[in-house]
């Protein structure tokens, strides 16, 4: 048996859709010639779209929008027929004919505020990321872009209508940042602000420094100071228009632009000076930028670096306490590379290969010294 599958329309999306067209039409450019073919391709699908445009245009007082565009609205047919509405409406009493119009006004105002009030979708991933010692999270953002955090690290993502800010507090990331050139992308750490557009770039928040490596693009770095231990952004909202923005401090200073390839380091970014300052920018060799990135893979690698060097970083994925007595022992030198994680297999290699011995003084404590000894 046959049967006739009539489709409604949808009108939460016709409502949307009928909002957008109207904020377009009203916009400070002139639609352009496609535009309006695109508008009257939608008004022609259903008489709803025609009627919910009019609908809103009556709304904001906007008809006149319509009529000096010369947009279709409707196809009349006698005007001395009425329609089903119009024939009811005409044989209600005055106050249901009030309460009907009423109801259609407040549905309308409704619909506007709904298409108008809807939450940026860019706001949905702010929030605090965090990652435990030995731990790594890759994150993406509500705008695309992606952050690996590194192990015992943390951020705090804010964004708003004309910002992207992360801080990070502690740690170490890296940020893949997503194009869009309306929001600037800014990392905010200690005493420094790494600002990007699209690129991608490490931080890394250490004692009274800040290590900033890029990979891709180009950033610009500047310092944030002012008796303020923890310098951040500081954000005004706009009463009439409800938009948040960024008010740029009197003690934000750029320092310097760091291209892809190389790497700066930021000294005295613990507030305890009155102004951080740049150490000369160094250009990295692909070996040594892949070896300072390994840890994105989940491993570590030395080449040539001192014990004590080898022993603070491997620490920083472990709980275990590494002891070295020895200074001559502390400045040997370490090559080889080592997974993150796998502390055990780390002491194992410094045994095997670099004549050393590591004894365990108790459950989280062990103590490195010369294999001889």
């Amino acid at each position: 048996m046959n049967r006739n599958i009539v489709e409604f329309p949808d009108r939460k999306a016709i409502e949307e859709e009928a909002g957008a067209w109207l904020v377009k039409l009203d916009g400070d450019t002139a639609p352009s010639a496609e535009e309006l073919a695109s508008l009257r391709e939608w008004l022609e699908r259903s008489p709803v779209h025609r009627e919910q445009l009019a609908k809103f245009a009556g709304l904001w007082g906007k008809m006149n929008v319509l009529t000096e565009l010369s947009v279709p609205l409707g196809r009349p047919e006698k005007k001395a027929k009425r329609s089903s509405y119009e024939r009811l409406r005409h044989t209600m009493p005055q106050f249901v004919r009030v309460g009907v119009s009423m109801a259609v006004l407040l549905v309308g105002i409704g619909a506007a505020a709904m298409f108008w009030l809807r939450p940026d979708p860019l706001l949905n991933s702010n929030g605090f990321y965090s990652t435990a010692v030995g731990q790594q999270e890759s994150t993406t953002l509500a705008d695309g872009s992606v952050v690996l955090l590194n192990t015992n690290s943390q951020i705090k993502v804010d964004y708003g209508d004309e910002y992207r800010v992360v801080r990070l507090l502690q740690g170490e990331a890296h940020f893949t940042v997503a194009e869009n050139a309306e929001r600037p992308f800014q990392v905010y750490a200690g005493g420094g602000r790494v600002q990007a557009v699209g690129t991608a770039f490490s931080v890394y928040l250490k004692d009274n420094a800040i290590d900033v490596t890029v990979t891709e693009g180009s950033v610009a770095v500047s310092s944030v100071h002012g008796g303020n231990s923890s310098p951040t952004p500081q954000l005004e909202r706009n009463q009439s228009s409800g938009a948040t923005a960024i008010i740029e401090s009197d003690f934000v200073e750029t320092l310097g632009t760091v291209k892809a390839g190389e790497s700066v380091t930021l000294q005295g970014t613990d507030g305890s000076s009155s102004q951080s300052r740049v150490n000369v920018i160094e250009t990295i060799e692909a070996r040594e930028m892949t070896r300072r990135l390994s840890w994105r893979g989940g491993m570590l690698t030395f080449a040539g670096d001192r014990l004590e060097d080898v022993v603070n970083e491997i620490s920083r994925y472990t709980t275990v306490s590494i002891e070295i007595s020895d200074p001559a022992v502390r400045a040997r030198s370490i090559g080889g590379r080592f997974p993150i994680g796998e502390t055990d297999a780390m002491f194992d290699a410094l045994e095997a290969n670099f004549g050393l011995r590591v004894v365990r003084l108790g459950h989280n404590r062990v103590l490195v010294s010369a294999a001889e000894e």
